[in-house]
């Protein structure tokens, strides 16, 4: 048996027209009622919240992402580099000399 949830309702259908309901939309859900599988149709996304989300998708893919992670690897590969000889430093001085 799996459960498939829509709204607040709830059903407990056998495992094999699990894809039957995910096509109405119904999510399947766990038994602590996590969602397992999100539905595959049967729901609309309201206009307002389509548009906002088309529009923090366009920002992101406008935006300098790839130009800023390469940027932001290269500073960490400095520090860590950085790091690395003051550690070694850190260590010449702190052994005792016989």
């Amino acid at each position: 048996m799996a459960k498939v949830k829509k709204g607040n309702r709830i059903l407990d259908i056998d495992s094999g027209r699990v894809d039957a309901y995910l096509k109405q939309g119904y999510d399947q859900i766990n038994a602590s009622g996590a969602i397992i599988k999100h539905a595959t149709g049967g729901k609309a996304v309201p206009v307002g919240e389509y548009n906002k989300l088309r529009e923090e998708l366009e920002d992101l893919k406008g935006s300098d992402a790839a130009a800023e992670i390469a940027e932001l690897k290269a500073e960490i590969k400095k520090l860590k580099t950085e790091n690395t000889k003051l550690k070694k430093e850190l260590d010449t001085k702190e052994e005792p000399k016989e």
